[in-house]
C-alpha cells in the first residue's frame, strides 16, 4: 500500500470519534465528516428516544482512558452518554477535526486516491485523502417497512416514525400508539410513552429475553458483563480449554436454566404470555435485551397493551393485523431495527465486498475485499461497542504503519464467508449483515491483540474473568501499543 498521510472518517458517533482520536495519536492528517449538527451518532438528540440508556452499566460502556463522570447513575441516560461522548471528543481534540453538517454523497477511488465529495447544508464541497474509514455504522439507516395503504393512514392524520424520531412523550399526548418491536428500543419507548398515550400498544413477532438490571439483589454485570458470562453464552466453537470445561461440567447450563427460570417467575412471563419459545443461549446474538424498568409492571396493569404479530396493512385510521383483527390508531412507532446501507458508495464498489445476499466480507470486521484503501469502524458491533471500536481503530493504525500484513484477498473471502456461514446459523434472524461480533466481544478483541502482538496482563485478566469486563483495564496495553509509534 502507498503510504498514507491523509485519512477520511465518516460519521461522528462513537466509532468515528475513537477513530478520529487513535488516527490523530498516529499523526495521520485526518478530516471527520458528519451529516448532523452534533455529535453521538444514536446518542444525538436529533436521534435518540424518551428512555434511551445503554443497556450496559457506566463502568463497562466507556473508552480505555476516559472513564464515564463518577456522578452518572448506573445506567446513564442517552443525554449523559452524548455528553461523555462530547467531553471525550474536547479532552482529546477530536472537535477541530469534526465538518458537522458535511453529508457524504459519493466516495469514488482512483489513482490511489479517495475522491470524497458532498454537500455542507447548500454548498458543495470535494476533497481527497489517501484513506477512508468508515463509521457510519449499523445503526445509520431506519428502517421503516412499506405496507399497503400507509399512505391512506398518515392521509386520514395518523402518524408514523422510526424510533429514532420520536424524541418526547409530548408527541405520544392522548393518542392512540402503537409500538412495532420487541427489542430494548420498543420497551424504553413504549414504558415512557404510555404516561401520555391514551392507549398503549406492542406489536411483536415473538416474545425475546430481557435482563432484568438486577437478579436476587446483584447487579446484572457480575453476571453477563464478564468473560465468564461470555463463557456461558458464545458458541462452542469459540471457547479456549477454560470455557469448554465450564460448558461440558454443566455451569454454563445450570446458570442460564437459573437466569430463565428466575425472568419468567419475576416477570410474570407466563401469566402475560410472554415467555420466549427460544433459550437465553439461542438468542444471544443481539436478541437478548435489559428489562426497562417497569415494563412488566405496565403490561400485567393493563397501562401497555401486547398483541403478537405484524402490521400488515392499513385502511385509514385502521391498522390491519397478521391475524385478520383490525383497530383504530393514532400513531405508529417503528423501533424494529435498521437497514445497513452505504449510500455514498457506488454499487460497483460495493459489490466487490458483498455476497450474493448483500452480506459484507470484511476481515476480523474491518477491512473489505477487493478494495485496499478503505476500512470499517464500529461494524464489528456489540454490546461492548467501546471497546471493539477502539481496538479496531488502534488495530487500522497499525495496519497502516506496516506492523500488521494485509492479508490476501482469499483470505478476506474465507474469513468473511466462513464467518457468515457461522453467524446464518447461529443467528439467522440478525440484521446486521453478519457483521455483529455477539456474544463473542472480547473473543473479538483478543484476536484483535494478538495480530498486535499484545496481551491483556494476568491479573487484568483475571478481573475480567470474574468482576467485570472494565475497559480502563485495557488502557496499558493500548497505550504500549502506540509506543511502538
Amino acid at each position: 500500500m502507498e503510504k498514507v498521510k491523509t485519512i477520511g472518517i465518516i460519521g461522528a458517533g462513537l466509532s468515528g470519534l475513537v477513530t478520529a482520536k487513535t488516527c490523530l495519536e498516529y499523526g495521520y492528517d485526518i478530516k471527520l465528516f458528519e451529516k448532523d449538527t452534533e455529535l453521538g451518532g444514536v446518542w444525538a438528540s436529533s436521534r435518540r428516544y424518551p428512555g434511551l440508556t445503554p443497556q450496559n452499566t457506566k463502568d463497562t460502556y466507556c473508552f480505555s482512558d476516559f472513564p464515564m463522570p463518577k456522578h452518572y447513575p448506573e445506567w446513564p441516560s442517552g443525554q449523559q452518554v452524548q455528553a461523555y461522548l462530547s467531553d471525550y471528543a474536547k479532552k482529546f481534540n477530536v472537535f477541530p477535526a469534526i465538518q458537522f453538517s458535511h453529508e457524504i454523497t459519493d466516495a469514488s477511488f482512483q489513482d490511489n486516491k479517495w475522491t470524497i465529495t458532498g454537500k455542507n447544508n447548500d454548498t458543495a464541497f470535494k476533497i481527497q485523502t489517501d484513506f477512508l474509514i468508515i463509521c457510519n455504522g449499523t445503526f445509520s439507516d431506519p428502517f421503516i417497512p412499506d405496507l399497503q395503504g400507509m399512505d391512506s393512514f398518515i392521509n386520514s392524520g395518523g402518524e408514523i416514525f422510526h424510533s429514532t424520531q420520536f424524541h418526547s412523550t409530548e408527541t405520544s399526548k392522548d393518542k392512540r400508539l402503537v409500538v412495532v418491536g420487541y427489542g430494548k428500543s420498543a420497551s424504553d419507548l413504549i414504558t415512557a410513552a404510555s404516561e401520555t398515550a391514551k392507549s398503549s400498544l406492542l406489536v411483536f413477532r415473538e416474545p425475546k429475553w430481557k435482563i432484568p438490571r438486577y437478579v436476587k439483589g446483584i447487579n446484572m454485570k457480575y453476571l453477563l458483563l464478564n468473560r465468564l458470562g461470555e463463557a456461558f453464552i458464545k458458541p462452542s466453537d469459540q471457547h479456549n480449554k477454560l470455557e469448554q470445561f465450564i460448558n461440558k461440567a454443566g455451569i454454563s447450563r445450570r446458570m442460564l436454566s437459573f437466569l430463565e427460570k428466575y425472568c419468567t417467575r419475576k416477570q410474570m412471563l407466563t401469566a402475560l404470555n410472554l415467555v420466549p419459545t427460544s433459550t437465553i443461549k439461542e438468542q444471544a446474538f443481539g436478541e437478548i435485551t435489559l428489562e426497562t424498568p417497569l415494563f412488566f409492571e405496565k403490561i400485567s396493569s393493563g397501562i401497555i397493551a401486547t398483541k403478537q404479530g405484524e402490521i400488515i396493512a392499513f385502511n385509514g385510521r385502521q391498522v390491519i393485523f397478521s391475524n385478520g383483527e383490525q383497530m383504530e390508531s393514532d400513531m405508529i412507532v417503528f423501533a424494529a431495527g435498521f437497514k445497513q446501507t452505504i449510500p455514498f458508495l457506488s454499487d460497483a464498489l460495493v459489490e466487490k465486498f458483498t455476497d450474493s445476499d448483500g452480506n459484507y466480507i470484511l476481515y476480523h470486521h474491518i477491512l473489505p475485499a477487493g478494495v485496499p484503501a478503505l476500512a470499517f469502524v464500529g461494524y464489528n458491533s456489540s454490546i461492548q461497542s467501546p471497546i471493539s471500536s477502539e481496538f479496531a481503530a488502534l488495530w487500522v493504525c497499525e495496519y497502516l504503519k506496516g506492523r500488521i500484513t494485509r492479508p490476501t484477498e482469499s483470505q478476506i473471502f474465507q474469513e468473511g464467508t466462513a464467518f457468515i456461514k457461522w453467524r446464518s446459523k447461529f443467528r439467522p434472524n440478525g440484521a446486521s449483515r453478519g457483521l455483529s461480533t455477539m456474544p463473542g466481544t472480547i473473543h473479538h478483541v483478543d484476536m484483535l491483540l494478538r495480530d498486535m502482538n499484545a496481551a491483556l496482563p494476568f491479573t487484568a485478566l483475571i478481573a475480567d474473568w470474574l468482576i467485570t469486563i472494565n475497559p480502563t483495564r485495557y488502557k496499558k496495553i493500548r497505550e504500549k501499543i502506540i509506543k511502538r509509534n
